[in-house]
């Protein structure tokens, strides 16, 4: 069984700013010439990729000059809301290309006068709307382009860059195939008015008007009830003329073809009533079965309610065309008549049935979606069911009415889909399989015909499950790329996160941090395993990244632990001396490491960095001389200087006020600072080096002092938070910490703190 096929053209590819459609071909000034690289290269001539590179590198200086021929329809949806059709009647070898805009692309529209370039246009709209519209001028341009608004079509340098592409890809080369099986255009007829014409001049026009169309609806009444009297009777068989299995099947071959181009007529009957044209008409093969179609694309400038009929009267020819062969079934005398007239409108009832069904993408469907003014509804509701839909019953979520309507439409083209199956195979079970022996005994002529049928109800069957299948198979191939991208954009953005934890890489580009995460090579080693040794050269560069390790001096002594974001090993490569520590893992452990020619190719060939590497190590010394800090081992002093947040402070201003609560503390990393007490007496300065707010860390004590910057001031700032949740990274809880500092607190009780603070 074939479908009547209503082809339809796109109304331009949107796309973004100066990513070009297919087609580009948009004109400027012939005269005008462009700088390239050094060279003066001419406009005029110029097309194909060359004119693409042109445009996008002179875009502001383009100049849109639309055509004279534009055809311009203003229409609105169904809410009101305007839109505009515009159409190159010379677009597409004469068939005419269409644009639809939306309100905001009419006034970009309209301030294309062949005068203005596209840097005026943009300051024109701007002047007048208050808005910045590069973007959707980008892709207007491109739509318009590529739609022959701006002058004839050049040569298209994608064509053989997607015909390429074709040859390589398999996926690709199904879908060509599956499509030519589906829709094969044998032959098209472009300008059909004359012939459409002739028929609405000869009485088609009679149809669309109020009697005709009162007489067409009783009298089509009649023909169905007529139809299903006769088709329950017994002395009638679908699939024979007479005697013969062969002529019956001849007989639905032509009489579908005709029935078809009955079907398409009405269409284009109503496209000339509403002052329209018809593209095209043509035969095609639609999934295996010779069809006749009529291109109506150019109903896209008249209303929804013209539309609507456009697709309605398909169907009704068809059903009025039944009526008649019924009549001449009840009035006959001849059986061969009467056959044949109820074979043709059986046919004509079935697609006037089917094609009104609005759940399949037939007439009923354009219908339904006219008169909602839903586009695309169908794809769109199989695709909340099989998405959103199911989300929203897992998570018992509030639907609102358009979700309800929406899930409710998309499990109905669901179910219809997978019943038409059903039926095809009842079909084939019930009445084609029987004519199959019959069939086989009548020469050649019958397998033929045998073979004929497989195809029209297997085929359709056959190749829509290929397509599905290999639809199936290039969206589970997409998605396992897709997920494989997205794990390892997880890990790199995991390797970027921990690299630029790492004090003297954090100044380094995402560029040059993401060079170094290319050349970690991931190591996993076992409790007890011993990463580096002391006294041995270094060769790599170590991160940590889960698990734990313990760091030794030569006599084996614990002198600390590394936790995940710690690194070590940057000193031995960087100085080229030996390990001064022994690393070895307590518990499972993962590690990054970089091998000594790229840390030497991104590391310590970078002046800053290696500058920053020793810089990090002398801030670490020297917090470690600091009573405070004492008894703290080098992988802790090391955290808490990684933590150390630069601050700069200008000359004159201050760092800290007397009575501000503490939160920071403050090592000097540049400049000179003077302390002063509460009532302006000076009391010290500090330099390089130098530490205050200490006491912030332990106690949060209120500022006794005033800290100003006598000159601009670099710090690095520890806050109270970061420092606890350091401590408890070493595995020491913060009381334990203040019993072990206690000696250092009590003596700076006075002067001390009041120095300190």
């Amino acid at each position: 069984m074939c479908t009547p096929l209503r082809l339809s053209m796109p109304a331009g590819e949107h796309c973004p700013l100066l990513g070009w459609p297919r087609k580009p071909s948009l004109t400027s000034s012939a005269d005008r010439s462009e700088h390239l690289g050094g060279s003066r290269i001419l406009a005029r001539g110029m097309d194909g990729v060359w004119e693409v590179l042109r445009a996008r590198l002179d875009y502001a200086s383009l100049v849109p000059r639309p055509i004279d021929a534009i055809v311009r329809g203003d229409l609105r949806k169904r809410d009101g809301t305007p839109y505009t059709v515009l159409k190159n009647p010379r677009g597409d070898g004469g068939a005419g290309t269409y644009v639809t805009l939306e309100r905001p692309d009419v006034e970009l529209f309209e301030l294309m006068d062949g005068q203005r370039t596209t840097t005026e246009i943009l300051v024109e709209h701007l002047q007048r709307r208050g808005v910045f519209a590069l973007d959707r001028l980008g892709r207007l341009t491109a739509a318009l382009a590529a739609n022959g608004f701006f002058g004839e079509e050049r040569p298209d340098p994608w064509t053989s860059l997607r015909r390429r592409r074709a040859q390589r890809d398999p996926f690709v080369r199904l879908s060509l195939l599956l499509r030519r099986l589906i829709i094969w255009n044998i032959a098209s007829w472009p300008n059909a008015e004359q012939l459409v014409e002739v028929l609405y001049r000869a009485g088609g026009r009679l149809f669309f008007t109020r009697a005709g169309a009162l007489a067409v609806l009783a009298f089509s009444a009649v023909g169905l009830a007529l139809w299903v009297r006769e088709f329950s009777s017994p002395r009638h068989d679908l699939f024979r003329v007479g005697e013969s299995y062969v002529a019956g099947l001849v007989s639905l071959v032509v009489l579908q073809v005709l029935s078809i181009s009955i079907h398409e007529a009405g269409h284009a009957l109503a496209i000339r009533h509403f002052g329209r044209r018809v593209r095209r008409l043509g035969l095609a093969i639609y999934y295996l079965f010779p069809c006749m179609y009529v291109d109506s694309t150019d109903m896209v400038l008249a209303p929804r309610s013209q539309r609507m009929v456009v697709s309605l009267a398909g169907p009704l020819a068809g059903v009025t065309v039944a009526a008649a062969a019924m009549v001449v079934v009840v009035t006959t005398t001849d059986p061969v008549a009467a056959s044949i007239g109820l074979k043709a409108a059986t046919l004509l009832i079935f697609q006037f049935v089917l094609n009104l069904l609005p759940i399949l993408d037939l007439d009923g469907y354009h219908v339904l979606v006219d008169a909602l003014d839903a586009p695309l509804l169908r794809q769109r509701a199989i695709g909340f069911v099989r998405g959103s839909a199911l989300r929203k019953l897992r998570r018992r979520d509030r639907w609102t009415r358009a979700e309800i309507g929406l899930a409710t439409y998309g499990v109905l083209a669901i179910v219809v889909s997978l019943s038409m199956l059903v039926f095809a195979a009842w079909i084939w079970q019930e009445r084609v399989k029987p004519v199959a022996g019959e069939l086989l005994g009548t020469g050649i002529i019958g397998p033929v015909l045998l073979a004929l049928l497989v195809l029209v109800f297997i085929g359709p069957i056959v190749v829509a499950l290929a397509g599905r299948v290999a639809g199936m198979i290039r969206t589970a191939i997409r998605l396992a790329g897709a997920r494989r991208r997205k794990r390892l954009e997880a890990e790199r953005r995991a390797e970027m996160a921990l690299l630029s934890r790492v004090r003297f890489l954090n100044g380094l580009t995402p560029a040059a941090l993401a060079a170094i995460a290319d050349h970690l090579v991931e190591e996993r080693v076992e409790p007890g395993h011993v990463v580096v040794t002391v006294g041995e050269p270094g060769h790599k560069f170590y991160l940590v990244v889960s698990g734990r390790l313990e760091v030794l001096s030569a006599p084996g002594e614990v002198l600390g632990g590394l936790v995940p974001g710690d690194g070590f090993g940057e000193l031995a490569l960087l100085d080229r001396t030996p390990r001064r520590a022994t690393v070895r893992a307590t518990e499972p452990t993962v590690l990054w490491s970089l091998d000594r020619g790229h840390f030497h190719r991104w590391v310590r060939d970078r002046f800053e960095v290696a500058a920053r590497i020793r810089a990090s190590t002398e801030e670490r010394e020297k917090l470690g001389s600091l009573p405070f800090f004492a008894g703290l081992q080098p992988q802790e002093l090391m955290r808490i200087a990684a933590k150390l947040r630069t601050v700069r402070v200008a000359a004159g201003d201050a760092v800290l006020h007397a009575g501000d609560p503490g939160d920071r503390f403050y090592v000097i990393r540049e400049g000179t600072a003077e302390v002063f007490l509460p009532d302006g007496t000076f009391v010290r300065e500090m330099g390089p080096g130098s530490t205050f707010g200490e006491l912030a860390l332990l106690f949060g004590m209120p500022r006794t002092t005033t800290v100003r910057a006598k000159t601009d001031l670099t710090l690095g700032a520890l806050a109270r938070d970061d420092f606890a949740a350091l401590v408890r990274a070493s595995g020491e809880t913060m009381g334990r910490f203040k019993e072990r500092t206690a000696h250092y607190v009590g003596a700076g009780i006075g002067s001390a703190v009041a120095e300190a603070r």
